[in-house]
């Protein structure tokens, strides 16, 4: 039977990503370092406090949680989930948070409650590879608008507000952004809140490594500009505590809020209440923040073993030191290629992602991400000395 034919349209446009394809090509390398997976270090995960936690929840409440529940998801966690906003700046209801089973499920219900086929989306350009299929999936057209230093072009925005009256959402990674490590200024926060409030638009906030600060500093959401309730701010736990829990969140609006968690309800009633509750337990009987400002000082060592590695073994290209986050977005020299220069380092046994996937628009300047979590110090080490390697096996 040929399934093809049955497949809906939507379907058929999606892509296999394509870190997943490079990092099958790496599988075959024995021995291979990865600085290609955005992942946080499973060694800092706090298995034996989870383990406590989750311990005590179903001895006090396990009937409770095994049991259906709000589609909103869990009260005590959702009461967490508010006072982990206030650190960007915004005061919200639990009542108007909607957890969710990851920030990609966030973006899908927030992609299918608003978007469909003719509407326009704009997104950074490079952005997170799986938020475009995601957002492509609804039926969705693509734009992508360049950034500089400070953020997203509020010039080139503008213009293309003004002349598309098709842009129905703006998607954003204002904090430490996937591919680039890029973090917004606060001023270009401020001013690209001011423009889209003049427009009849949603702007899906995505912030999963908002708290993966190396400066101490918490940046105030684009949320906390908005007098419009045109925000929708989505959260993540993945990268502060665990991704196998599954734990997202979308903070806004009340009315946007009632809508959205009917799109919950149809996707899988609610996330999983034994996940809330264990995360819930954990912010009750241990400081959230203490385990985050832990985990933070390790990735920052990281972050600055690769920084003066790269400097060192690799001055022909260029960089800009990332202040959060997971990446680094490297900067080939004028010419070289990036795929080839993948291949050279795959035989060389470290695993880079090229940057032309995150691209909406193709680029001539060739880019590597590069995930600095992932890896140990004398992994990083080694790593850059065999990107090195390849680097010299390509140009020789």
């Amino acid at each position: 039977m040929d399934f093809s034919t049955l497949y809906a349209k939507r379907a058929l446009q999606l892509e296999r990503s394509a870190i997943a394809a490079l990092k099958d090509e790496a599988k075959a390398v024995p021995g291979i370092l990865s600085l290609g997976e955005g992942v946080p270090a499973p060694e800092l995960f706090p298995v034996d406090e989870l383990s406590h936690v989750a311990a005590q929840v179903f001895k006090a409440e396990g009937r409770d949680v095994l049991q259906y529940g709000d589609s909103l998801g869990g009260f005590g966690l959702r009461q967490h989930l508010s006072q982990i906003m206030t650190k960007y700046g915004i005061q919200i209801s639990p009542d108007a948070i909607q957890v969710t089973s990851g920030s990609m499920q966030s973006l899908d219900m927030a992609a299918r409650l608003f978007l469909e086929t003719g509407d326009t989306v704009l997104v950074e350009d490079p952005t997170f590879i799986d938020a475009k299929n995601c957002l492509t999936m609804t039926g969705a057209t693509l734009k992508g608008i360049p950034c500089d230093d400070e953020g997203m072009d509020l010039d080139l925005l503008a213009k293309a507000l003004q002349e598309d009256s098709s842009i129905k959402a703006v998607y954003v990674i204002p904090d430490y952004q996937n591919p680039t490590g890029l973090c917004w200024s606060d001023q270009r926060r401020r001013q690209f809140m001011e423009l889209v409030s003049q427009y009849n638009v949603i702007i899906l906030e995505d912030n999963p490594y908002g708290e993966i600060t190396y400066t101490g500093e918490y940046h105030k959401a684009l949320a906390s500009y908005d007098t419009k309730g045109q925000v929708l701010f989505m959260g993540s736990l993945s990268k502060t505590l665990s991704p196998g829990l599954r734990i997202g969140w979308v903070a806004t609006q009340q009315t946007i809020i009632t809508q959205l968690s009917l799109v919950k309800e149809c996707a899988d009633i609610h996330s999983s209440l034994p996940d809330h509750a264990i995360a819930a337990g954990f912010m009750n009987i241990y400081s959230y923040d203490d385990h985050v400002s832990s985990m933070n000082k390790v990735y920052k060592e990281r972050r600055d073993t690769l920084v003066k590695g790269l400097q060192n073994k690799l001055p022909d290209f260029t960089f800009t030191v990332p202040e959060g986050g997971f990446f680094l977005w490297l900067a080939l020299p004028a010419g070289l290629n990036e795929y080839e220069f993948f291949q050279y380092a795959i035989k060389a046994g470290v695993l880079a992602i090229p940057g032309t996937p995150f691209f909406v628009k193709p680029q001539k300047q060739g880019f590597v991400r590069l995930n600095f979590t992932g890896l140990k110090p004398d992994e990083l080490t080694e790593a850059v000395s065999r990107l090195a390697d390849a680097y010299q096996n390509m140009i020789k």
